[in-house]
């Protein structure tokens, strides 16, 4: 049973940026081609930009563009006053806290080789806060 699940998230996690269109070359803005003339003479070129601010929808999607947007791709956060640098190794099943609102658990790696549960909480299927919930499976108060 515990196999599906981890292969249902590694294919989910796999897909869903494909499937968002942030796969791994990231999105690029679609570009006109130049329009021909048959005249033979002078060549006529439009471009057409479109400036679109989208939001992240879910926790994969916030956690894509706070790698993204990060200068060392690592998602940041604060544990007793020290910043953390720490990259996604594995998510949770997502939990209904209920009022539209929920919470995942998203294991991730330091630079200091500990396992930190970061768990972030979504309301409406925007991330709306993350904290430190287990530090190498214990309490972070107790390390």
């Amino acid at each position: 049973m515990k196999t599906r699940i981890v292969i249902a998230a590694l294919a989910a996690s796999f897909i869903t940026p494909i499937a968002f269109g942030q796969g791994m070359g990231g999105y690029s803005q679609p570009q006109s081609q130049p329009q021909q003339s048959s005249s033979g003479g002078q060549q006529k070129t439009s471009t057409t930009t479109t400036t679109k601010t989208t939001y992240p929808q879910g926790v994969k999607g916030y956690l894509d563009q706070q790698l993204a947007t990060s200068k060392d791709k690592k998602f940041h956060v604060a544990l007793n006053g020290k910043d953390l640098a720490l990259s996604p190794v594995k998510f949770h099943e997502e939990k209904k806290l209920g009022g539209n609102k929920s919470s995942t658990a998203v294991d991730m790696k330091g630079a200091d080789g500990k396992v930190y549960e970061i768990d972030f909480v979504s309301s409406g299927g925007q991330v709306t806060g993350a904290s430190v919930g287990k530090v190498n499976g214990k309490s972070p108060s107790s390390q």
